[in-house]
């Protein structure tokens, strides 16, 4: 009778730990996605920086942008700045849960589906007072005789991808981590037919938002 308690017991005991190994596993694999600590809708309306100056920025109520960016997304806020000269930076700020849905939405896929040619693209250093120094994607389109540059990146706290390739790299840089900031892609889009001045208003916007997504990082301890 005891041996039989015994082998219960034992059995048992292996169960609970085969239980608490996958509990343990499916933490790591599916981690919990922390929010950050505002939401994207507080991103400020007006944006001032010693390159470019001051933009003034309103909602962007485009319906074909709004189909372009938004697939899948789970918050996100989209907005056209203007500057005194009538210069134009669109800002598509997006947050997702589940880090490989958003880095599939890339412009390399979302807007060569769009109709636009890639003629240029590759990649720039970005600084941010208060983040480490990073690089994102600068591309040049054209559809339509018109071209733009866009500047993308995503970033899983201060770990930043731009392929879909690259999370591999924050996967494993963050292994053994139950908690996961939420992931947030910045896609900003300057028309214009001056690439250079194109270039330079997106990367100076670029720079604002990754230095406001530094103070919207949640703890995770």
């Amino acid at each position: 009778m005891n041996n039989i308690l015994v082998r219960m017991g034992v059995v048992v005991g292996v169960l609970v730990a085969v239980q608490l190994g996958f509990v343990y596993v499916f933490r790591l694999t599916n981690p919990t996605v922390v929010p950050p600590l505002k939401s994207l809708e507080t991103f400020p309306a007006e944006i001032s920086t010693e390159a470019t100056g001051k933009w003034q920025g309103i909602k962007n109520t485009d319906e074909d942008e709004r189909d372009f960016n938004y697939a899948q997304v789970d918050s996100a806020v989209s907005r056209r700045y203007t500057n005194r000269d009538g210069r134009v930076v669109l800002l598509f700020l997006g947050l997702y849960n589940r880090p490989s849905i958003g880095l599939y939405h890339n412009p390399f896929n979302c807007y060569h589906t769009h109709g636009f040619t890639l003629l240029e693209s590759g990649t720039r250093p970005l600084k941010a007072a208060n983040r480490p120094d990073t690089e994102v994607s600068v591309s040049t389109w054209e559809k339509d005789n018109k071209r733009c540059v866009v500047v993308y990146w995503t970033e899983v706290g201060d770990y930043t991808m731009i392929e879909r390739q690259d999370l591999l790299g924050a996967q494993w840089a963050m292994r053994g981590k139950a908690k996961w900031p939420a992931m947030f892609k910045v896609l900003i889009e300057a028309p214009g037919s001056d690439p250079d001045q194109a270039k330079m208003d997106a990367l100076d916007m670029a720079q604002s938002v990754r230095e406001w997504l530094g103070t919207v990082q949640p703890s995770l301890d």
